[in-house]
């Protein structure tokens, strides 16, 4: 029954984190495509990152939380690889916006820091595995 539970937390954990990676890289699209316009879905910049953007934060960590002590590469992979790109993609945003660096809010802050916390969920549970 234990290794039962271990399949479905591990299954469970992959199957979150990769709705997030879907997700994540839906919202990137969206927003290269618009480019501070309305990109290929027909949501306002708030909505897409309201439903997007904040769904995948709470997707990552419940993948972190759910598949805490069970292995799997493809959880790893997938935290490492979209906390990078939650954080690095609204560091470029905020670079590429008028101002540079000195037009960067508090929230967008908020949100490079929440990105980089989740990549190193990611390593931890690279580093924990070995």
């Amino acid at each position: 029954m234990a290794m039962k539970t271990v399949t479905v937390k591990k299954k469970a954990s992959e199957i979150i984190a990769i709705t997030g990676m879907v997700l994540l890289l839906t919202y990137i699209s969206d927003a290269a495509v618009g480019q501070g316009e309305t990109g290929f879905l027909p949501i306002s910049e708030k909505e897409r990152g309201t439903i997007f953007g904040f769904s995948t934060i709470i997707l990552f960590f419940a993948a972190f939380g759910i598949g805490f002590n069970q292995k799997s590469a493809i959880t790893t992979i997938l935290l490492i690889t979209g906390g990078a790109l939650i954080g690095t993609s609204v560091l470029s945003a905020s670079l590429m916006a008028e101002g540079g660096l000195a037009s960067i809010s508090n929230s967008f802050i908020g949100l490079i820091i929440v990105g980089y916390i989740i990549m190193g969920l990611g390593i931890l549970r690279a580093i924990k595995k070995k």
